[in-house]
């Protein structure tokens, strides 16, 4: 990574001190500016005034030495939530929040075109609970009922969403009403079939996941879009299967969990499936094995980028996956960015040509 210049230490220094100690982190003074500025209602906010010059030195020299900054202030915004942060749990991404947002459209046009007044929404690796809380936040007016549970198989991870979904409604975000609108937050390991026993024997209409994807080769050697920030502060548990875990034939390792949530999507049958990726290579090797999974026969696929509701000019409209016999196959792919994600459809699920 290119040296931060002396002249913009001088710079920041003029500001404030404390900008200059953020330079370290930012690499850019208006990215510190505006970070001092957070930094600094945050203080003012927590922390009594005889302290608060302090705390503000305190928290600037964590950040200045590369702690995430949502790990700073101890929260992160994702749509109208406050989404509490902590070392060992991932931080929610503004990628994940947009297509949230996409997604929680269609289901509201999926519940239009079939007349539903019932939802069942399922999330895995939950980790802070910022998918199924948001939601349960975007649909909550649509359905009579919903249902939203979230699954994690960190013990921290499930404890942190669950404050999160006791913060959130407290804020009046998430309007819970016993029997009629829920959302909950458990533990379990999705490779467990005796653990996963009570999910599986339900019925559930939007399956969604963002699991560990990354190769331990990538997490060592930190190639590709992973900073160095993450590979030192956030969980690898989030980040990057387990080595235990043994990837059926035709799957490499980092792809396991997409393996093994395509056989339960066909287990369960959602109208809606939607995988996070790390890369455009991932979604292409996903799509390679989904063409040849049993799943494949009842449903369809496309792969979002970024901003799936943002198309780009710029971008192809299709990509050709190449399946195991050697067929091409087109699978749509839309919005603007970097390859981000996978949404797989029922068949009788309204179709891209549908989406209004």
């Amino acid at each position: 990574m290119p040296r931060t210049p002396p002249r913009l230490f001088r710079q920041a220094a003029k500001h404030s001190p404390h900008a200059a100690t953020l330079l370290l982190a930012c690499k850019s003074l208006p990215l510190a500016l505006n970070e001092l500025r957070w930094i600094r209602e945050h203080v003012i906010l927590t922390a009594k005034p005889a302290q608060r010059e302090q705390r503000l030195l305190a928290l600037c020299r964590q950040r200045g030495r590369g702690i995430p900054l949502q790990y700073v202030l101890k929260s992160q915004p994702f749509g109208p939530l406050e989404i509490k942060c902590r070392p060992g749990v991932l931080i929610p991404r503004p990628e994940t929040e947009a297509y949230t947002y996409h997604l929680a459209g269609m289901a509201k046009r999926l519940a239009h075109s079939r007349g539903l007044q019932e939802l069942k929404v399922l999330d895995f690796c939950a980790g802070t609970g910022c998918i199924p809380l948001l939601l349960f936040s975007l649909l909550q007016h649509s359905f009579s009922t919903l249902q939203v549970q979230g699954v994690d198989v960190s013990t921290e991870a499930v404890h942190l969403a669950q404050e999160n979904l006791v913060a959130n409604a407290s804020l009046g975000h998430l309007n819970i009403a016993p029997g009629q609108k829920q959302v909950k937050i458990t533990q379990g390991d999705i490779f467990s079939d005796s653990e996963m026993k009570s999910v599986f024997s339900q019925s559930w209409d939007i399956l969604t996941s963002n699991p560990p994807y990354i190769s331990l080769d990538v997490w060592h050697s930190g190639r590709g879009q992973l900073g160095h920030s993450v590979r030192k502060f956030e969980p690898a548990l989030a980040l990057v299967p387990g080595a235990h875990l043994e990837p059926p034939p035709g799957w490499q390792s980092s792809d396991v969990f997409y393996a093994r949530l395509l056989d339960i999507a066909y287990r369960i049958k959602p109208k809606l499936l939607l995988l996070e990726i790390g890369d455009e290579p991932q979604a292409l090797r996903v799509a390679r094995n989904y063409l040849t999974h049993p799943l494949a026969s009842v449903s369809t696929i496309e792969i979002w980028r970024d901003t799936p509701d943002v198309q780009s000019s710029s971008y192809c409209q299709e990509i050709g996956v190449v399946s195991h016999q050697g067929q091409n196959h087109p699978i749509p792919i839309k919005g603007s960015g970097n390859a981000r994600s996978i949404m797989i459809k029922s068949v009788g699920a309204p179709q891209p040509s549908e989406e209004r």
